[in-house]
């Protein structure tokens, strides 16, 4: 069995820091969620477009490396996924905040 007071211990400093103001700014070297998630979003679509221009390549005859394509191509559907995931997560708890009573 987990023991909550040995993992609150062993948690401590390693929590992000939070949210200095309503506006998501953080202060120090913390990051805002926003930012965090743009940056994301960024690297997912960095990681598609790597992946069509390897599948481009193939195709054309430019590259014969169907490993490298092949793992350009599961990066990307790999991180599109996990995208996808916390937008899921990020909506149950949109979802379950509008349903609370104030």
């Amino acid at each position: 069995m987990i023991n909550p007071a040995t993992n609150i211990a062993a948690t401590q400093g390693t929590m992000p820091t939070a949210p200095s103001s309503p506006t998501g700014k953080t202060t120090g070297a913390g990051q805002s969620f926003s930012d965090v998630l743009k940056n994301s979003i960024d690297e997912v679509s960095r990681l598609q477009q790597d992946a069509s221009s390897a599948v481009a390549d193939l195709t054309t005859g430019k590259t014969d490396n169907v490993t490298g394509v092949m793992t350009a191509v599961e990066k990307s559907d790999l991180a599109f996924k996990t995208l996808l995931a916390i937008r899921a997560k990020l909506m149950d708890a949109y979802d379950e905040i509008k349903g609370m009573s104030v």
